[in-house]
């Protein structure tokens, strides 16, 4: 059987709002997320009886200790102890522990790439797998625009309206292990209210109606993301400048930031602009899906 494919997309947090502390330590959360159509990882599965991982690609060097893949393949085995596994192939080409869930992309892309090399995996739960690895790894696994509420697990579709575009910017700075955990002990938020409810999920029929629906609901992590990473405000301050940009925040704990933009010759020739501003910084364009 020849090899198969799965592309690992960057997750983008248009929002992040953080309702309260639970009870359980987990942080109760509301966030408009959407994905990069062409910018992410990508995953090869060759099917055999090895069992083998390999990561390559321009930020290989960057992931330490245990790679969520193999996660990934270690949660599948305890559903599916004899399922063929064979050689994946992780192809990283975003910057790790980015705020854009490349590592969860990964995870996700591994249980679809698994549940299609698998048959009988059809009877597999995978999002309460992709539960068990991380909060973002539902999320990636849904992979397409959405409301996530709760911890993460709770995902409501969202259509974007027509075409949306966006510059996704990275210092490509040194990040500490427990990055995640820093930005939420710094955030200190309070116990979750007792009579917190979840809201209905908004109808964004425009491309008006996101960006303002984005910037009134913003990203709480911002305020704590900065305290660790300065350069966030460069980074958002110089994405806020091109030309016909409608908005810049920070996806999820950081540091990559975007810039939401109506077509994509704006976008494109953003790149551009902010290359040659800033060469040492990964840059890359998409549309949102």
């Amino acid at each position: 059987m020849p090899p198969m494919q799965e592309f690992a997309s960057a997750k983008i947090n248009l929002t992040l709002e953080i309702h309260g502390r639970r009870s359980d330590g987990y942080h109760e959360l509301q966030s408009l997320v959407a994905f990069a159509r062409d910018v992410g990882d990508r995953l090869t599965l060759t099917p055999g009886t090895n069992a083998e991982t390999k990561v390559e690609g321009p930020f290989a060097s960057g992931i330490g200790g245990v790679n969520l893949v193999d996660k990934a393949i270690a949660a599948i085995r305890q559903f599916a102890p004899g399922c063929n596994v064979g050689t994946l192939i992780l192809e990283k080409n975003l910057p790790v522990a980015s705020g854009i869930g490349g590592g969860s992309a990964d995870a996700a892309a591994a249980l679809r790439l698994l549940s299609a090399e698998n048959p009988e995996f059809a009877k597999l739960d995978l999002p309460a797998i992709a539960r068990s690895l991380g909060a973002d790894v539902p999320i990636c696994l849904h992979s397409r625009s959405a409301i996530m509420t709760g911890i993460g697990a709770t995902i409501h579709d969202i259509d974007l309206p027509g075409e949306m575009f966006a510059i996704l910017a990275n210092p490509l700075i040194e990040v500490p292990a427990n990055k995640t955990a820093e930005v939420f002990r710094l955030l200190a938020a309070p116990p979750l209210p007792a009579d917190a409810k979840a809201e209905k999920p908004p109808h964004l029929s425009s491309f008006g109606e996101v960006i303002r629906y984005a910037a009134t609901r913003g990203n709480a992590l911002e305020a704590p993301a900065r305290q660790l990473f300065p350069q966030i405000g460069v980074m958002l301050s110089e994405l806020a400048k091109l030309p016909r940009c409608r908005l810049a925040q920070l996806s999820g704990a950081g540091p990559t930031c975007f810039a939401l933009f109506d077509t994509q010759q704006a976008a494109a020739s953003g790149v551009r602009i902010l290359k040659a501003i800033q060469p040492g910084w990964w840059v890359a364009a998409t549309r949102l899906i």
